[in-house]
């Protein structure tokens, strides 16, 4: 092996690095939900905080970051994001308060935008034909395997309470993989003038970083930060208003000859809207699901933290094993996958709401672990094909803003999703539940998610066939085919 292909696996290790360190921190810490809540003393509304501040101030900011690596060079920006999660990871473990944890959490998704906006232009600067699509494979099945395994990940740091660290240990083992990521990237990332698009991106677009990011933050914050749907309404109003007048002003910069943000004409494409649209309830669901069902768990019947991230162990092979299978499957059946993959979520949903009492049976229902593996494979079939879907139309010059505005979307669903689930959830819980309490909140909130899904089956049936044959293998936007 030559140097400069050692050189490219180890750049492709920092990205491998990061983007686990991100997707860990996602699902991890909604298993150690109820720990938190009773060493900080935080309320159940609170405690949906901790992975919506992180994942709001993430969606909010991957944009921004995505087009700060473009200015001021994709390494320098990687390493110094890298650093920095390093950083608020540490400051969220010693929170000494639900608050501060709250805020630490929203530092923490502005470093790790930082961070993961610049994986995907690295890995194709350091590849190209079938290296590239090599490499994209296991960057996707890299973060896949993260995302499905944290809440497993997080159980099993609870139970070994290393050094008598509890929950914080989540949030400390992002030091040492930081440290490892970032001695990669400052030895083996190629320099900025060898990255493609660095350095022709032109100036920074206040305006436009202001406008979205003010329009992102007034449609998720207000689900949290009300105690109504109806109270919230007016600010989400203004959030949509807001997103509209970035349409607008991007369009306007377009047209001067001026750098833009994101090429709002790829909305103009069936697919690419549709599938977004598909791919924001899928992330949401996904969500809303592992944090519910975490807090019923643990907190209502009394479970250990073991036996949730027991429970994800059969959603994740479910994903897997269909994720392995879907690129034949979409060869052959073309986007009905995708609708077939939201169905089949949908349906194993309902199913888990009408058996939801046998939770509270003594010992876990394993034979409840079917419709968990059809979740993790309705999941897994809507998620590899899906993005192959989207951009198939898409023009080549535009491929850039659809690899910038996919994961967006996928976070801002994921923002939406928990924050939505979660006030639901609490909402129905009175001021002080019993087991029956939890159970009675989880099955309604499964028949939502339930319905969530439906409305993606029908958004997805209405997806562009013949889609497989306008794919090309070697697309780098491959690599947004797994959850940021």
């Amino acid at each position: 092996m030559t140097h400069r292909r050692r050189g490219s696996w180890l750049t492709l290790c920092a990205c491998l690095l990061a983007v686990t360190m991100q997707m860990i921190d996602v699902t991890a810490v909604t298993v150690a939900l109820p720990s938190i809540g009773r060493d900080l003393d935080a309320s159940g509304a609170q405690q949906v905080w901790i992975p919506t501040a992180y994942l709001l101030a993430f969606a909010c900011a991957l944009l921004t970051m995505a087009r700060t690596g473009e200015v001021f060079g994709r390494r320098t920006v990687f390493v110094t994001g890298t650093a920095l999660f390093a950083v608020t990871s540490v400051l969220c473990a010693y929170a000494p308060t639900i608050e501060l944890l709250v805020l630490a959490r929203v530092l923490q998704g502005l470093a790790g935008a930082a961070m993961s906006a610049q994986t995907v232009a690295i890995v194709t600067a350091a590849y190209s034909g079938t290296r590239r699509t090599t490499a994209f494979a296991l960057y996707g099945g890299t973060a896949g395997l993260a995302g499905l395994a944290g809440p497993a990940i997080g159980a099993l740091l609870l139970h070994l309470d290393i050094l008598g660290t509890g929950w914080r240990g989540i949030f400390l083992i992002n030091a040492p993989i930081a440290l490892a990521a970032i001695a990669l990237g400052r030895r083996f990332v190629p320099p900025e003038s060898e990255l493609s698009g660095v350095g022709s991106g032109g100036r920074f677009d206040p305006v436009g970083v202001g406008l979205w990011s003010i329009g992102a933050l007034m449609i998720v914050y207000p689900v949290m930060a009300s105690s109504s749907f109806v109270t919230a309404v007016p600010a989400v109003a203004i959030g949509l208003a807001t997103l509209a007048g970035f349409t607008m002003w991007e369009r306007r910069r377009r047209a001067a000859g001026a750098h833009v943000m994101v090429d709002i004409g790829v909305f103009g494409e069936r697919g690419f809207s549709s599938g977004c649209a598909v791919s924001a309830l899928v992330y949401g669901t996904f969500t809303g699901f592992v944090l519910t069902m975490s807090v019923t768990l643990q907190t209502g019947l009394g479970d250990s933290a073991t036996t949730v991230g027991a429970i994800t162990v059969p959603f994740a092979l479910g994903a897997v094993v269909a994720s392995v299978a879907a690129p034949v499957s979409f060869r052959r059946w073309d986007s009905r996958v995708v609708a077939a993959g939201a169905a089949a979520m949908g349906i194993s949903l309902f199913v888990l709401g009408v058996t939801t009492d046998y939770l509270d049976r003594v010992g876990f229902p394993w034979w409840m672990a079917i419709p968990l593996v059809l979740v993790g494979a309705g999941l897994g079939s809507v998620i590899a094909p899906l993005q192959s879907t989207i951009v198939a139309g898409v023009e080549p010059h535009a491929l850039g803003s659809a690899s910038g505005i996919l994961p967006t979307v996928q976070q801002v669903g994921s923002a939406v999703g928990t924050a939505t689930t979660g006030a639901v959830y609490f909402a129905l819980l009175p001021s002080d539940p019993v087991a029956a309490d939890y159970l009675t909140s989880q099955r309604t909130v499964l028949f939502g998610l339930a319905a969530t899904m439906a409305v993606a089956t029908v958004v997805a049936a209405a997806l562009p066939r013949g889609v497989h044959r306008a794919v090309d293998a070697d697309q780098s936007i491959v690599s947004t085919a797994v959850p940021q």
